[in-house]
């Protein structure tokens, strides 16, 4: 059951988001970047994203959470894919992927250019490198790179 983030039920997303990034960090984040993502940081992340015309949803299988989404209406930027790590495999980001293209006429997406995972991940649902990509800033050791949901490549 997927449902928007409010108060009643934002520690269960951050925690999902915690979990999630770490595991997804670990090998390009230093031990103390990780270490600073707690469940406040990750909690103030996700209000300010609410504060910044991002709609969150959170994913529940019964009862337990398992992933979160978030929607950015005004320019349909699709971000903060995250499945629990042992909730992974099992169809929750196919299913939050699908409830946020459901929502976009014209849906983007950003991804480290390191997460093969992810990358991989989004081509085999219609994502493709846009056209245009961010500069890679020097001082930048990591690098996001843009796709575009082009669902005639599905």
């Amino acid at each position: 059951m997927i449902v928007k983030v409010s108060d009643s039920n934002i520690k269960d997303a951050a925690n999902v988001y915690m979990l999630s990034w770490k595991e997804s960090h670990k090998e390009i984040c230093s031990a103390e970047f990780i270490k600073k993502h707690d469940i406040e940081y990750m909690t103030e992340f996700i209000k300010n994203k609410i504060r910044n015309n991002y709609d969150i949803f959170i994913d529940y299988d019964n009862t337990k959470p398992v992933g979160i989404i978030g929607i950015n209406l005004l320019d349909e930027e699709i971000c903060l894919l995250y499945v629990h790590p042992k909730e992974q495999g099992k169809g929750f980001g196919s299913e939050l992927l699908e409830f946020a293209l459901s929502r976009c006429k014209d849906p983007y997406i950003t991804v480290l250019d390191t997460n093969t995972k992810a990358i991989d991940f989004y081509k085999k649902r219609g994502f493709v490198p846009a056209e245009k990509q961010p500069e890679k800033a020097e001082d930048k050791q990591i690098f996001e790179r843009k796709y575009v949901y082009r669902s005639e490549n599905m």
